[in-house]
């Protein structure tokens, strides 16, 4: 947004070329409309679930899969045809519905505009649809309006705004037409701006439009939106991808067996029926139904813990990061400032010495025009409800000294404020004190001691001397480099009442200092080193001055003996290949904007890093956009932020993030594992039908795979996944999923594949040779039985059974199993001797299984 708030409504309205009296002329409405366009916000086309749905049901493999059916229900099969369809249908409604919920997301944040709206135009009032304001028209607002622009105000009665949808603010806010000085702000300082969609809680106002359409604040967040919707879900992305290229797999299979079938004059329904088991097994729908599963309970788990984030995608993101930007409150240090030192009648002394008593009146008067200058509010139960970590510092400090703010604003009533300015790192407040006035100013110390004239010593104001200014400085230094954040406390009396528009951050009478303290997290520099065991480089951004940072940086261990602290300001004097020069040895960055910010971040990404970005604030969303991930953090995080980052989470940390990159990292290290898992038991399952079908025509039932892969397989993959925190991985190691992963198989996996194919060859030969019933039996069992036993090469046996959920999957495996095997029996009728004959074959099988599994997997692990 053009910064209007920073001109006074005369000059926005020289600068739109309107008329406060006349409005805009016919001629000039139609230019407008050209050059600036309407006022419909961004139409949202939504798709609706059906759509979303018929999408997943046209992927490559879905297709493949009903025709499948077709065939099936042609020739009768119809339980398995139902089955699949069934499954097909539930995997699609999974995925559909994740991204139908962000469709909803953008359904919130809908624009809510009125229809009509008073406006100025010829000279003459009249009432016009809102789709034909434009920029520069001047609008007139009452109680119970919907704002139908984003409106720089002229003239306000009492105004009183709710702006929750846009700023995230839940309070009223009180609305003014003065200009103001700041120059970088939130929307909710805002306070001469009604913004589209806000709600006119009380009092009347006029305005002029400044934006209309896709170019108001609302209009821009839904578009952001609507572009974000677009994003594709990087994980079940790659996994569809997966899918699709087994189901060429597939194909291919088929089109070689239909075409042996056809050789040997098998039937076709016998064909079809066996070609319709090799889709259960090379096309992986109980991974894709594991992964829609898993990111579901993520997504639930995380919630409770305060973290919202849109499941294994997102996690998925967090384990490719290489740099982290985030604030130092919060994050390094606690959400807490204490005083800790004063300067005033030249001399630096802490809170708890002697000399606080001796330099009482110039105290008490610091800690006055703190108060004064003080927005932090406490509710009935002593506790702040608003205000910046400074502001409750000092108001604590007065406790502490027996000055009351409440006390303080009936004695000393508020005229008027200047809100703090980055420029000139100033903020001022006009008070009432009996019959006079008093201008109390706080900032950065060079910024206010350059406006100062004279200095208060012992409750006497004399003019300021060099000696006086440099023993101010010398104090600053000395705060600086004792990790302690300076502010600097100034005066002017006045025996009349000044206006807003006159300089009176002149000729002040300099007071002193006050040096805060903001606790550092215990264990900070663990946390760094582990940050940078991960490969990832944190980058720290502070209010702070430079020096501060730079002590921060080497107390935490951040700055290295070639690393350097960049200020704002010199980030504003670098081209961008300047900055592209230093960003990688910059630890630490001092008082920087929100551009600066966007800056730092595209000339990472330009460096080819993967960055996340965090933040709390509307003006961070460029960054949020700009990086691969953007956190809102906080529960004061503005609604916007919240809801177009990536991932909101409530605590402030740096531990928080760093655990959960880590999680994402091993959780995404389980799903490859749960992929390979997978891929190990249907090469198995596909030799096995090879060899059933070549040794006895395709004994095997298709009960059984069903059962193998949509009950037991989708539970042995929970269970490997219920056990990815305690993975141990290579921290430095990129973690892709794609086709590669189908080729890449470990020595003991390639071990354990043949030797189960083994065993299968002689259970089949055994048991066909005694009992052909008994020769399925025997497959069965095996087939339906490895994925429990393979699983646990991915998972610590111990560490397991400590588990409760894990413990749970595995009883749940061996239950089903246990079940499926009583069936068996029951249903092949085989008598009580050659049920002993096969358990005397088949146990020593189980148990060679198990040893096979343990060797490899201590093998897999040496090399």
């Amino acid at each position: 947004m053009k910064t209007f708030y920073n001109l006074s409504w005369n000059e926005v309205i020289k600068e739109l070329n309107s008329d406060v009296i006349y409005g805009l002329s016919d001629e000039m409405v139609e230019q407008r409309r050209k050059d600036f366009g309407d006022n419909k916000t961004i139409e949202v086309n939504n798709k609706g679930f059906i759509r979303i749905f018929i999408k997943q049901l046209l992927k490559f493999y879905s297709i493949v899969g009903i025709i499948i059916c077709l065939g099936l229900f042609y020739f009768k099969e119809l339980n398995i045809s139902i089955i699949i369809l069934s499954i097909i249908i539930f995997c699609s409604i999974l995925y559909a519905f994740k991204e139908y919920r962000k469709e909803e997301k953008l359904n919130q944040l809908r624009s809510i505009t009125p229809k009509k709206a008073v406006v100025v135009r010829n000279k003459r009032t009249s009432t016009l649809n809102t789709d034909e304001i434009v920029v520069g028209d001047i609008v007139y607002l009452e109680k119970g309006d919907i704002v139908p622009a984003d409106i720089r105000l002229i003239e306000c009665n009492c105004l009183k705004v709710k702006e929750s949808a846009i700023t995230g603010d839940k309070e009223i806010i009180d609305k003014y037409e003065t200009k103001i000085e700041d120059r970088e702000i939130s929307l909710s300082e805002m306070k001469n701006i009604v913004f589209k969609s806000s709600f006119i809680i009380e009092g009347d106002a006029k305005g002029i439009v400044i934006n209309v359409g896709d170019n108001t604040e609302i209009g821009m967040i839904t578009k952001s939106l609507l572009e974000d919707n677009l994003t594709v879900n990087v994980l079940e992305e790659s996994i569809s991808k997966i899918a699709n290229s087994l189901t060429r797999l597939f194909i291919l299979w088929a089109v070689l067996f239909s075409a042996y079938s056809y050789s040997v004059k098998d039937s076709i329904q016998a064909t079809l029926k066996l070609i319709s088991l090799s889709y259960f097994i090379i096309v992986p729908l109980e991974i894709l139904l594991s992964v829609g599963f898993i990111s579901f309970i993520i997504n639930k788990v995380k919630h409770n813990e305060g973290i919202q984030l849109e499941g294994l995608s997102t996690m998925k993101l967090l384990s490719d990061i290489d740099v982290m930007i985030f604030d130092k409150i919060g994050f390094l240090t606690e959400e807490k400032m204490y005083v800790n030192n004063f300067f005033t009648n030249g001399k630096l002394f802490e809170v708890n010495s002697i000399d606080i008593e001796e330099n009482m009146d110039n105290i008490d008067r610091i800690i006055k025009i703190g108060l004064a200058c003080n927005d932090a509010k406490i509710n009935s139960e002593d506790e702040f409800s608003k205000g910046t970590l400074i502001e409750k510092a000092i108001i604590k400090q007065g406790m502490d000294l027996g000055i009351n703010k409440k006390a303080v604003d009936l004695e000393q009533p508020r005229v008027f404020q200047i809100p703090y300015d980055v420029d000139k790192r100033i903020r001022t407040t006009l008070n009432k004190i009996d019959d006079k006035y008093r201008a109390s100013i706080v900032g950065s110390v060079d910024k206010l001691l350059e406006r100062c004239t004279h200095v208060m010593r012992n409750g006497i104001e004399v003019e300021i001397s060099l000696k006086d200014i440099e023993e101010i400085k010398n104090a600053d230094l000395k705060l600086s480099m004792n990790y302690l954040h300076a502010i600097a406390f100034a005066y002017r009396n006045f025996s009349y009442e000044p206006s807003v528009n006159e300089n009176i951050e002149s000729n002040l009478v300099f007071v002193g200092l006050i040096g805060f303290y903001n606790p550092i997290h215990e264990n900070i520099q663990g946390y760094i080193r582990y940050c940078k065991a991960l490969a990832i480089k944190p980058v720290i951004i502070t209010e702070d001055n430079k020096i501060v940072a730079t002590v921060l940086g080497e107390r935490i261990k951040v700055l290295n003996k070639n690393d350097l602290v960049l200020s704002g300001v010199e980030l504003d004097n670098m081209e961008e290949d300047e900055i592209e020069k230093y960003v990688e040895r910059v630890g630490v960055y001092s008082r920087i904007s929100s551009q600066n910010k966007l800056k730092i971040v595209e000339s990472f990404k330009r460096l080819g890093y993967k960055t996340i970005v965090t933040g709390d604030r509307f003006t961070d969303l460029p960054s949020f956009k700009m990086a691969d991930l953007g956190i809102a953090v906080g529960t004061e995080c503005t609604n916007m932020a919240k809801k177009l980052s990536d991932i909101y989470v409530n605590e402030k940390g740096l531990n928080k993030i760093l655990n959960l990159m880590n999680e994402g990292r091993k959780a995404v290290l389980s799903i490859k594992h749960i992929i390979t898992f997978n891929l190990v038991i249907a090469i198995i399952e596909m030799m096995f039908i090879i060899l059933a079908n070549t040794l006895s025509h395709n004994s095997i039932k298709s009960d059984v795979i069903i059962l193998t892969n949509f009950i037991i397989l989708a539970f042995s993959s929970l269970l490997i996944f219920s056990e990815h925190n305690n993975i141990i991985g290579n921290r430095n190691e990129k973690l892709e999923i794609d086709k590669n992963i189908l080729g890449k198989y470990t020595t003991g996996m390639i071990i354990y594949i043949a030797a189960v194919i083994i065993e299968m060859v002689v259970a089949l030969y055994f048991g066909i040779n005694k009992n052909t019933a008994l020769g399925e039996m025997n497959a069965s069992i095996l087939i339906s039985l490895s994925p429990i036993i393979f699983s646990m090469y991915f998972v610590e046996i111990k560490k397991l059974l400590k588990s409760k959920m894990s413990t749970i999957f595995l009883i749940i495996n061996f239950i089903v199993f246990s079940g499926f095997f009583a069936l068996i029996y029951m249903n092949n009728q085989i008598n009580l001797s050659n049920i002993i004959w096969d358990l005397k074959l088949i146990i020593p099988m189980i148990i060679i299984q198990i040893i096979i599994v343990a060797f490899t997997k201590e093998l897999d692990k040496k090399y």
